[in-house]
Order: structure tokens, then sequence, then C-alpha cells
């Protein structure tokens, strides 16, 4: 599945000293090759967070188009867009979101939850957890865990649907070497199987693991 990204960019109302706006994505071309491992990195605040956000359907373009195999994701409703996300995309977000009245393996299962398919993947969830190491944790509730818990318990969830593009904003962030080895080789492994996974991070021990890596300062993408 080919996503691609034409000449993206995303800004904000800001009076400044030539102009009312700022833009957080300078307008840019991006596209990540299938089956590969895309890292981007740079200083907080240089838009990586917002350009992963507009490549998933979570944030609209000021300017520009994101495809999904040749379809703009943004001409789509909400309700559709929604649906191709939770199909498609296998998303790892920065902090923690695990919902606090689900337990560990419904949260894992809350992207097929949602659409009745849950008995299919109640095996997958289970593999997950055990190669993430948290499988004794699957009947304790999200706001018992620890914040390598929690980010070990989005990873799993990420990858549930099997999906073809894999974004994930700061994947390894609380983990010590060893689990950040293990999460590293999981993504891996899905781009050896034809996914697109596409890393933003600050963590230099990730850079291994990369095809390409790109650095983002002031809304610019640089490959480099």
């Amino acid at each position: 599945m080919k996503l691609k990204a034409e000449k993206v960019g995303r800004r904000y109302f800001r009076s400044g000293k030539d102009t009312n706006f700022f833009y957080a994505v300078q307008q840019l071309d991006f596209e990540p090759e299938e089956g590969s491992v895309t890292v981007i990195t740079g200083r907080s605040g240089s838009g990586k967070t917002t350009l992963i956000n507009m490549l998933c359907g979570l944030l609209t373009p000021s300017d520009g188009s994101v495809f999904l195999d040749g379809r703009d994701i943004y001409e789509l409703s909400d309700r559709e867009r929604s649906l191709l996300r939770n199909r498609s995309f296998g998303i790892i977000p920065q902090g923690q979101t695990g919902l606090q009245c689900l337990t560990v393996a419904e949260n894992v299962l809350l992207p097929v939850l949602m659409y009745g398919r849950t008995g299919e993947k109640e095996d997958k969830a289970k593999k997950l957890l055990e190669m993430l190491g948290i499988d004794d944790l699957r009947d304790v509730y999200s706001n018992e865990l620890s914040g390598g818990e929690l980010r070990r318990m989005a990873v799993a969830r990420a990858l549930i649907n099997d999906p073809e593009i894999i974004i994930a904003d700061e994947p390894t962030a609380d983990l010590d070497a060893d689990t950040t080895v293990l999460v590293m080789k999981l993504l891996k492994e899905r781009a050896k199987d034809g996914a697109s996974v596409i890393i933003v991070t600050h963590d230099r021990d990730v850079i291994p693991y990369a095809d390409s890596v790109y650095t983002m300062d002031k809304g610019e993408l640089k490959k480099q």
C-alpha cells in the first residue's frame, strides 16, 4: 500500500513581523518506501508529529494532499477516513494512551472490538503480548501499568490488525535497552513483510534499524 504526500504543509495563524501565520510544516513531498523503515529525527517543535498526524489522517493539511494508493484521504468523509485508518494504519502515538477502564488485553483488541471482529484476533493479541513480555498483565487495567508497560501495550495495539502502514511517534520512549531492541525487531519484521514503517524519534539507538533517515528542522524535511 503506497503512501504519498504532495506539497503537504500545515500553517497556524500567528501575528508576526511580515505575516499573520507560520508554517509548522513547510510544503513538502514525502513518499516512504513500502517494505522499509523510515526514521525522522529532529528537535522538539520541529514539526515531526504534525507531519505524521497529517500522513495518517488525524490532522487536515493546510496545503497539499495525502494519497493512499492514489486516493486522497482528505477527500473522504470523517467516517470513511476513520475506517481506513483503523484498517490500514497502525499508530503508536506519543505519550500514554491506554484507556483506564479497559484491561491490557481489551486495550490491545480495541481496534477490532470497535468493529465486532474480536474473536479472530484474540490469539494474535496473546502472541503479541507474549512477544512483548507483558502477557502476565493481560487482565490488569492500564492505570496500573508503568510507562514502559504502557508503551509495549501501545505497540501491540498498533500491530493487532497487521497494518500495511505503521506510524510510530517515539515508540521506544520509557523502554530499557533490551526492550528497545525487541520493539525495533518487531517493527523491522513488519517492514520485511511489506509494511511501510515511519518512526519519529530522538533515540539514536533506533537509527541502525532504518533503511532511510530524514531530519526535520523548522518544518522542513531533508533526507540524510
